[in-house]
């Protein structure tokens, strides 16, 4: 039953109050920048318009503010009040080692070849060197998959079996050499995002907040060509049980795909033949030398200076490029 007359309709006063306080704080959120702590930038135009939308519905709502209501219903707006608490009080933005030990993928994803080595806290590792001798083990897989008598060659017989024989390895010396030719011109390529920092000249990388995954990215699929290269980074401190079997620790950033629900782990290895005096989590800038590690199987930067350094106002990197 609804009585017109004078007064204030209080479900919808209460509605509306709901939808701005909210649309304000989402507002808020975006604008200075703090939600990149949970979201990637690429939703901040959706948190925009969430925000406008907020701001549209209590204009469309707020036309009912002088319609009475006999009785009115204030659990409708019960729905609101969990994320206007979110927004008001936010808990603590994830990050650090805590993460990393609550991550349940396979592990940290290193710099170290091979489309990008895995190094687990629990122990699994792939081997980058692999890629390094994958020509050879197809080689030597068709050397031992093929009959001797159909890889040698019985040249000016005159017979079927020789003129056969002859064309298998002419056949398997094309294939491989197509194989070649074709690896070479894969890593002759220039790659279609820029390579910022790097300097051929002196051999250095200087990887910037803003390249963390590029750089990432580039020296996993590509690393022999980076190989004794200077590498300048900045990360935070990760140690770890099986880390600390090859190295000193882990130089790390945190990459988000979507939200802070997936961060995942990466960076590199890092042997600073010295005493740390730093502990974990603690920013620091390491410049050292790419090399492989003493197993071959991951590379790693040889430390030649480490030095504190502030946390980054944006603390995670982003796999996009």
């Amino acid at each position: 039953m609804m009585l017109k007359g004078k007064g204030w309709n209080l479900q919808v006063l209460t509605e509306c109050c709901c939808y701005l306080i909210f649309g304000y704080l989402l507002f808020r959120l975006t604008y200075s920048g703090e939600y990149l702590n949970y979201v990637t930038p690429r939703m901040k135009p959706y948190l925009y318009g969430m925000s406008a939308l907020m701001l549209l519905w209590t204009v469309w709502e707020g036309r009912n503010l002088l319609t009475p209501q006999y009785k009115a219903n204030l659990s409708r707006s019960f729905v609101f009040i969990i994320p206007i608490l979110l927004l008001a009080v936010r808990p603590a933005a994830p990050g650090g080692s805590s993460m990393i030990q609550n991550y349940d993928g396979p592990g940290i994803s290193m710099a170290a070849g091979n489309g990008g080595g895995l190094l687990s806290a629990r122990g699994n590792q792939t081997t980058p060197s692999e890629k390094k001798d994958s020509m050879a083990d197809s080689q030597e897989a068709f050397e031992t998959d093929t009959p001797s008598e159909n890889r040698t060659a019985t040249k000016n017989t005159g017979s079927p079996e020789g003129i056969a024989d002859e064309s298998v390895d002419e056949s398997a010396d094309e294939t491989v050499d197509e194989s070649v030719d074709e690896t070479a011109a894969r890593e002759d390529e220039s790659p279609w995002y820029d390579l910022n920092g790097l300097d051929e000249d002196t051999k250095t990388i200087t990887i910037a907040d803003e390249d963390c995954y590029t750089w990432m990215y580039e020296l996993s699929s590509f690393y022999e060509k980076y190989e004794g290269y200077t590498v300048v980074m900045k990360g935070f401190i990760y140690k770890d049980p099986e880390i600390e079997k090859i190295s000193d620790f882990a130089l790390v950033r945190l990459s988000m795909w979507c939200c802070a629900a997936d961060l995942s782990p990466i960076g590199f290895l890092v042997d600073c033949s010295g005493t740390l005096d730093f502990k974990e989590d603690d920013w620091v800038v390491v410049k050292g030398a790419l090399e492989a590690s003493t197993d071959g199987e991951t590379l790693m930067l040889k430390a030649q200076s480490i030095d504190r350094a502030e946390k980054p106002a944006t603390e995670y990197v982003y796999p996009y490029f």
